[in-house]
């Protein structure tokens, strides 16, 4: 119990390892470490990658494909694995989410990546890698992956992805929601997609520090689904150690006139015991306007009548 807590303390007193920002010709690995993709979307995401005036390569089992994942598992994970590791590399772009990093989660070496620092990049299942990129001291960034930037290379997403891996700080302001919570806090910001989240919790690779700012996403998930995991994350404790909380785009479902309230009035009824700054549809999930985060970052999280605003500023080189 007391490593536990020393562990939480330790993560939140601690600054996490922020890789370099990106330079011209720079190389940014493309693997595909959970579902598989149509080859072309990873073709093309190249060409946006040229365009940004990137050199990508291609990790050797990306295009693969066996069943409903890219390839085997070992298969996979040499891919991640060797990305990792690479000396060169300064940024390594998930192709798509879908499932399978759990696969993978046990069976991957930090100490590459702690030596060579690197930017992943991606969502959806990649919450998983982000968890346990934090755990070993590493900052990752939450932000579009390969179809997005392809299709959508012109959404003010993808442009923010790209500023912000050329050194850009970060700094969003959303209208506000009658829902949202006032308040102003700092701390390290983490999430990502909530049924990945707590399907991690219990597991050695999600750490919740005290005072985590934490934000969540979801997709095709019902309604009394979405409840029943905030509910867990309640349960566990979540809720006593977090200093703010950021509610995404839940999309891809319909609301249940058999539930007690809408999807947000019942986070927000679940939430009302707690004094947290809380805010509701902020654009981060499964949807176009997908605004990168950089995981595990210091942030400043703010929620009055008018807005609410998540800044992350860089210091130099790193945030």
């Amino acid at each position: 119990m007391y490593i536990g807590i020393l562990s939480h303390y330790f993560l939140s007193m601690t600054q996490l390892i922020s890789p370099e920002k990106l330079s011209h010709r720079n190389k940014v690995l493309i693997v595909s470490p959970s579902g598989a993709i149509e080859p072309a979307y990873i073709d093309d995401v190249c060409l946006v990658l040229k365009n940004w005036g990137l050199f990508p390569e291609v990790m050797p089992y990306a295009k693969n494909r066996l069943g409903r994942f890219c390839g085997t598992m070992e298969e996979r994970l040499s891919d991640l694995q060797q990305a990792m590791d690479d000396p060169e590399a300064k940024a390594i772009l998930c192709s798509r989410g879908g499932y399978g990093i759990a696969h993978l989660l046990d069976k991957l070496d930090f100490s590459g990546i702690k030596k060579y620092p690197k930017w992943l990049i991606g969502y959806s299942d990649i919450t998983a890698l982000h968890a346990a990129f934090f755990k070993n001291g590493l900052m990752s960034l939450h932000a579009p992956m390969a179809k997005h930037l392809v299709q959508d290379m012109d959404s003010i997403a993808s442009y923010y992805l790209k500023e912000m891996l050329f050194g850009a700080p970060v700094h969003y302001e959303v209208a506000p929601n009658r829902l949202n919570r006032a308040g102003k806090v700092s701390g390290k910001l983490m999430g990502g997609n909530l049924t990945v989240a707590c399907n991690l919790l219990g597991t050695p690779y999600l750490e919740i520090p005290e005072g985590t700012i934490l934000f969540v996403e979801d997709i095709a998930e019902k309604p009394y689904q979405i409840d029943r995991m905030m509910w867990h994350l309640k349960l566990a404790g979540v809720f006593d150690r977090i200093s703010g909380l950021v509610v995404g785009r839940f999309t891809e479902y319909q609301e249940d006139p058999l539930m007690y309230s809408s999807v947000y009035e019942s986070i927000r009824d679940l939430v009302s015991d707690y004094d947290f700054p809380l805010c509701f549809d902020f654009p981060v999930g499964h949807v176009v306007g997908n605004y990168p985060l950089v995981h595990g970052a210091e942030t400043v999280f703010e929620v009055t009548q008018f807005k609410a605003s998540l800044d992350q500023h860089r210091k130099g080189a790193f945030f």
